[in-house]
């Protein structure tokens, strides 16, 4: 098994077309990381034919139908057959603008040169030998040459070639949110890049444009989704420019730019490309021919996903996985290992809870126990009593807490002066009820408190697990559970934590939004991860 390789087709397109899956299938055998492909294909073999010496230099191809399908093909069967491998199709040959001096700069070191064709590789070793090294940049001394799997063309003349030529431009523009990179953004990208004789331009999302995504959270930072982008386009068509933006609308550089000639959109976003022209006429601009491309199924995706390959499902399958490393905590015992559970008023944390006591784990509700820190007899009552007076005080001397409660909601000073007192003395009765779950032989304990992080209580857990729900969703829940108007609602959701500042603290999600077995599905897989790291030698099933 080979990290990083070169797989060069040399078949005619129809034949290549027709057995690409295979090929890939093949490549998943050999390649376990990165695989870059490029396509210098020959014309159709007639079976007395020699196979052409391809490889005395590189040969520049004009776009056409055939060779857009097959670069879509690649892309779109690698989902089923090597999903695992980050596959390149490398375009700086396909253009109608040959530059001999073309060299690729790719980020992964080869490892291995993977040909389509047995006889090509017998004939040509040491034209091949000398082509990865001035088109690739590579010393091919410890690269390994091998055939992935002969393909018989003869009989496959009459295959359609789909030879027709596509026409291309100077400046050609696209855009998305570009969150963890797939295989449909490196279709639309790597048309884009097909189009693009000079100059691509892509406008990356960012701001309130992503605020309607599923989980946008989780969406990667701006400057790492144009990066991926900016990567993309310098490994599969070096020899073009580029302009990669950050847009705060659905226009970004299309209503700025004159010069842009193309837009390649998406099938759902065709709308887009209408609109944009109709922008531009006002600006006296011309219009921009509109391509449009389809969308990728995606042959993987789970019940509560999508459809299409897209980067709302890449964001689901985070929930319950490990989104940012544990930092062991050595300030607690190892055992029982607990874990923190948080989330915002109506994000569910409780019934996750519920869960997962289902599958083992002690619970301790540190809310309730918020009630017992300042009862009376205890150090917080004392406390409690002393700053705030016996006003608060009711008949039998326990703490009134809608007295306490109208003392403290009118006055930040005084809320942050009880939660000094208060905080502590429950992180205090939670670490005891902790005790007492271990010594009951409960492995893993949790700590369920909305207020975990303000308080600081990671300190006393091995791991912070973050409930997030959109705040439409959590505005719904609070006026059905407790009645409460929009207004009402939004004031107790701004009291708590952010999604934002969960993604950022919690190490692993969760996020109640969709179906009961789709939330229980998340806390299964977030329950078996967690066992797997506990005991390293146990095999998770996610």
């Amino acid at each position: 098994m080979f990290e990083s390789g070169l797989l060069i087709l040399t078949r005619p397109i129809p034949v290549l077309r027709k057995n690409i899956q295979h090929i890939l299938s093949q490549a998943a055998k050999v390649i376990s990381n990165t695989l870059y492909v490029h396509i210098q294909p020959t014309q159709a073999l007639k079976p007395d034919s020699n196979p052409e010496p391809v490889f005395t230099s590189l040969r520049f191809v004009p776009p056409n139908k055939g060779l857009q399908k097959l670069m879509t093909d690649i892309y779109s069967s690698s989902a089923a057959v090597c999903g695992n491998i980050d596959i390149y199709v490398l375009q700086g040959n396909i253009t109608n603008v040959g530059n001999e001096k073309l060299c690729y700069n790719l980020r992964s070191k080869l490892d291995v040169i993977l040909m389509d064709n047995q006889e090509q590789l017998n004939t040509n070793e040491q034209f091949l030998s000398k082509f990865v090294q001035s088109t690739f940049q590579a010393s091919t001394d410890n690269i390994k040459f091998q055939c992935l799997c002969d393909i018989n063309s003869v009989g496959m003349e009459d295959l359609p070639s789909e030879s027709s030529g596509i026409q291309t431009y100077r400046r050609v523009v696209l855009g998305g949110t570009f969150d963890r990179l797939h295989l449909g953004h490196k279709i639309l990208l790597g048309e884009g890049c097909l189009f693009a004789e000079e100059n691509l331009t892509v406008g990356v999302t960012t701001g309130e444009m992503n605020l309607k995504k599923s989980l946008p959270e989780l969406i990667q930072p701006t400057p790492v989704r144009i990066d991926s982008v900016v990567q993309f386009i310098e490994t599969v068509k070096p020899q073009i420019g580029h302009r990669v933006v950050p847009i705060t609308d659905m226009f970004g550089p299309t209503i700025t730019d004159p010069d842009l000639q193309c837009i390649v959109v998406s099938d759902e976003t065709k709308k887009g490309g209408d609109i944009v022209n109709q922008e531009r006429q006002k600006k006296g601009y011309s219009a921009l021919d509109v391509y449009v491309i389809d969308l990728v199924q995606d042959q993987c995706h789970g019940q509560f996903e999508e459809a299409k390959i897209s980067s709302s499902s890449l964001r689901k399958r985070l929930l319950g996985t490990l989104i940012n490393p544990v930092k062991p905590n050595k300030s607690i015992p190892s055992s029982p290992y607990v874990l923190g559970l948080t989330g915002g008023i109506a994000s569910g944390k409780s019934a996750i809870c519920k869960r997962l006591e289902g599958l083992g784990a002690g619970t301790v509700d540190c809310d309730k126990l918020g009630h017992q820190a300042y009862a009376k007899g205890t150090v917080g009552y004392d406390k409690v009593v002393g700053t705030f007076g016996s006003g608060i005080l009711n008949s039998d001397g326990e703490v009134n807490r809608r007295s306490l409660g109208a003392i403290v909601f009118s006055d930040e000073t005084k809320m942050q002066t009880l939660n000094k007192i208060v905080w502590p003395e429950i992180a205090k009765l939670a670490t005891e009820e902790v005790k007492k779950f271990g010594a009951e032989g409960k492995a893993v304990v949790v700590l369920e408190a909305a207020i975990l992080l303000r308080a600081g209580w990671e300190e006393h857990c091995h791991e912070v697990w973050g409930c997030v729900i959109p705040v439409k969703e959590a505005v719904k829940r609070l006026h059905e559970r407790n009645n409460l108007s929009e207004e009402e609602a939004m004031k107790r959701i701004h009291l708590g934590v952010t999604n934002s500042e969960l993604v950022s603290k919690s190490n692993v999600i969760l996020c109640s939004e969709w179906e009961y077995e789709y939330t229980q599905q998340q806390v299964e897989k977030a329950w078996s991860l967690l066992m797997e790291r506990l005991h390293p030698t146990v095999k998770s099933k996610h």
